[in-house]
Order: C-alpha cells, then structure tokens, then sequence
C-alpha cells in the first residue's frame, strides 16, 4: 500500500464524526453519603416528636439512631416472634396515638386528615387481621414484620401512606356508589 494511501486513510479515521452515543441516561438522584446524612435526615422526620427528642438527649444519641434502633428491635423481636403484642402497641397505637392528639392541639388540618387516614386504615387491617393471618399462616416469621413495615410506611412523614390508601379507597367507594347520599323519595 502506498504511503499516500495510509495517509488518506489515516485522515478519513480522525475527520469521521464519533458514533451517536445512544440516549442519554437521566442523572441519578445523589446517593446518601453516609450513615449520619441517614440519621439527620431520619431526625429531620421526627423533629416534631417531643418524647423522641427528650429520649435521644439523654441517652446522648442522635434521634435518627434511636428511631432506627427502635425498628431494629422491634422487627428483631417480631422476627423471632417474641413481643409481638408489645411491637404491635408501640408502632401501630402509641405513637399514632401521640401524634393524633398533636395534630388536634395544633389544629393542623394537613395532620389531621393524615392520622384520620391512618386510623380508618388501621381499623380496616384490625378488622381483616385475622383473614390475613390464616391466609400468610406460612409466612407468619415475615407476617408480623411486614405489617408493621405498613404501619410505619402508613405513618411515616415522607411517604404518609395512610393518605394514598384512604384516597384511594374512597375513590373506589365513590365510583361504586357507597358513599353517595342516598336520594329521598318526594311525594
């Protein structure tokens, strides 16, 4: 090959567009960066719950660690099924009981119509608890940590589950009918 050759070839190489490099890709939410991004955020979440705050102050903890402590334990000893009553009370009555009359001594309208979610929600698992328990008698380890992984995913600030729940089943209460006023017959 001639050298003349080599070189055109050479020229063609370095003057050809590059190759289209696909679509892009959407950038990624930033990743937390370590366990005390996770704790203050955790606390951020919790910052209106005075015992919490009283409780982490004098044990010297941040209160994002004694909320994750707290779920730690509680599905630790759900897992191994002891205290399962007492999990049940802690996550799923006391603190959404706390918080329910906070919401009232505030009057905090967004608040209220979220624990009121949460205790139509609530009623409605007690109601079905037993069904639910015969159904997943199989899985009864992962049963109880799963309910109260619903619990807190109801309750918890960032996700207020109770809402999507209740929105959702009066949306489907509404287009069956149920909750209109029924109609009053004139004469």
């Amino acid at each position: 090959m001639s050298e003349e050759k080599v070189q055109e070839i050479d020229q063609s190489i370095e003057n050809k567009p590059a190759p289209p490099s696909g679509p892009k890709r959407p950038e990624k939410e930033p990743q937390l960066e370590n366990l005390d991004e996770i704790f203050k955020r955790i606390s951020d979440d919790f910052s209106d719950v005075a015992p919490l705050q009283h409780i982490a102050q004098k044990f010297n903890v941040n209160p994002g660690q004694l909320v994750l402590g707290i779920i730690f334990v509680a599905f630790t000893l759900t897992i191994f099924g002891a205290g399962n009553l007492l999990v049940k009370i802690l996550i799923g009555i006391l603190y959404p009981a706390y918080m329910s009359v906070q919401c009232v001594k505030q009057k905090d309208d967004a608040k209220s119509k979220m624990w009121l979610s949460y205790w139509v929600i609530y009623l409605l698992m007690f109601l079905l608890d037993r069904v639910m328990w015969f159904a997943f008698h199989d899985l009864l380890q992962l049963y109880f940590p799963i309910k109260n992984m619903t619990l807190i995913w109801m309750y918890y600030p960032k996700t207020r589950g109770a809402i999507i729940i209740f929105d959702k089943l009066v949306l489907q209460l509404n287009q069956l009918g149920l909750l209109e006023k029924p109609k009053q017959k004139h004469e």
